[in-house]
């Protein structure tokens, strides 16, 4: 969610007589993920390893293009996750740990038994979401169709890293971070839940189990998508890496280099830079959630119309709209007359998703859409309450509005009209975003507070 959200247990203390806040410094892990993803863009062009595969000391890690992009991935989101771990002990100091009661009273067994039911239901739901994703037509298992390879191959690690590595993980969090709070918001527990009631119990289930399950199909939509963003976005950045390296300088020296040629480049580059980076960080957001990190979800968007207007936004809901086809695409700029124009309108696209990334730096581990995980207030979120809703569309109007008009002086008006509405439509869709996420968040009084502090949405001043 880029709108700013709600802190899990609003924890804040006093310094300097101001409220500093847990979230306060969540860029952290977000600017060491960005950094992340540079160098192993950097490590894989030097030592081809899309090519090669991935060794680290003699040790051969991968011997696949699809493998190490997964590799690439996976460790970007374990630097955030180190990252927001080290900061979070510093933060908590000796609070950080919490012994469960049961092995401070020598309960032992009982913790045993309540550890593994809680790994084995998690790998039956591991199984059940396995399951789900290869029976889906959408996905193309059956087909094996190549768009959604990295997603099952990335559940087929999955698999394996739970089926050895979760039993360790529950003993280690139940023992070691005890939080009853914290067990309501697991979505195990509401798991528990509900074979006992399909056992012939009756339990009692509550907002926390229904929210439980919100938050699971919010991780069954998008986890897939940044998935495959990032297998799609990331050889682009590698190989952008070379070429700015080897190609880009060559060019130059031997005076073939052109003005229009830097368009291309400056906007292949640039995209292929900010997506890598923005799709790696959300992925980390939506594939963990634990209280090792404090991002649990507390809340998951209660309303039908925030779902569809959130949705409407990423495929496949996206191509059903039109909203592919109903605007420019943005490589359409590259088309105009003007190189000079072409390079003003791409720079001013590129000043605003550096803001957009900056948004998603700025949660962390934290980020996720529909959902409720941290309130962020510093930084972009202390001057506007949607900062990256408002430059992701800024920067579709500095790259589609110039060829709109381009096509109604040069082309057909009836098209620039369609492609008017289109863009327009999208800008609204965005609008909707942003009011059904405040609607959701103002449930919890922090974030009251913090609307009434920064009083506006998209511009600074103005509104």
């Amino acid at each position: 969610m880029h709108g700013a959200v709600a802190t899990a247990d609003a924890r804040a203390r006093v310094v300097s007589g101001a409220r500093s806040w847990i979230t306060d410094r969540a860029w952290i892990s977000g600017a060491a993920g960005a950094l992340a993803v540079l160098l192993c863009a950097a490590w894989y062009n030097a030592h081809q390893v899309l090519s090669k595969g991935l060794s680290i000391g003699g040790w051969q890690i991968t011997d696949n293009r699809l493998d190490s992009i997964l590799a690439a991935l996976v460790f970007s989101a374990a630097v955030m996750l180190l990252v927001e771990l080290l900061r979070l002990r510093l933060w908590h100091g000796s609070d950080f740990f919490r012994l469960d009661p049961k092995l401070r009273h020598g309960y032992w067994l009982v913790f045993a038994l309540h550890s593994v039911l809680y790994y084995l239901t998690y790998l039956g739901l591991l199984a059940l979401v396995i399951f789900f994703f290869h029976s889906a037509g959408e996905y193309g298992f059956a087909r094996n169709h190549p768009y959604y390879q990295p997603w099952f191959r990335l559940l087929d690690l999955a698999w394996v890293a739970w089926l050895w590595g979760g039993l360790p993980y529950v003993i280690l969090t139940r023992a070691l971070k005890h939080s009853k709070a914290a067990d309501k918001l697991d979505l195990a527990h509401s798991c528990i839940k509900a074979m006992r009631f399909l056992a012939g119990r009756r339990p009692k289930f509550e907002e926390a189990d229904r929210k439980n399950l919100r938050a699971l199909l919010v991780k069954l939509f998008f986890a897939p998508l940044m998935t495959v963003f990032f297998a799609d976005q990331f050889p682009h950045l590698v190989n952008n890496v070379g070429y700015m390296f080897d190609g880009l300088p060559a060019a130059i020296a031997e005076n073939r280099y052109s003005h229009r040629q830097f368009n291309l480049d400056f906007f292949n580059i640039t995209v292929a830079l900010v997506f890598s980076i923005d799709v790696a960080l959300a992925w980390c957001g939506y594939m963990v959630s634990s209280r090792w990190f404090d991002n649990q979800t507390v809340s998951a968007e209660p309303t039908l119309l925030g779902w569809v207007v959130c949705l409407l936004c990423y495929p496949p809901f996206q191509m059903f709209l039109g909203l592919y086809y109903a605007a420019p695409g943005e490589r359409e700029v590259l088309q105009l007359g003007s190189p000079w124009l072409v390079t003003l309108f791409t720079a001013m696209m590129l000043a605003s998703y550096l803001i957009y990334v900056a948004a998603t730096v700025h949660f962390g581990v934290r980020f996720s859409n529909l959902t409720h995980r941290g309130i962020i207030r510093t930084g972009l979120y202390s001057l506007v309450r949607h900062p990256a809703y408002a430059a992701k569309n800024f920067a579709w109007w500095c790259v589609m509005f110039p060829v709109i008009l381009f096509q109604g002086f040069h082309g057909s008006w009836q098209l620039a009209l369609g492609h008017t509405l289109g863009l327009l439509l999208m800008t609204w869709i965005y609008y909707w975003r942003a009011i059904t996420e405040e609607r959701h968040l103002s449930m919890d009084a922090d974030y009251r507070e913090y609307c009434r502090q920064v009083r506006y949405r998209f511009v600074p001043g103005i509104w």
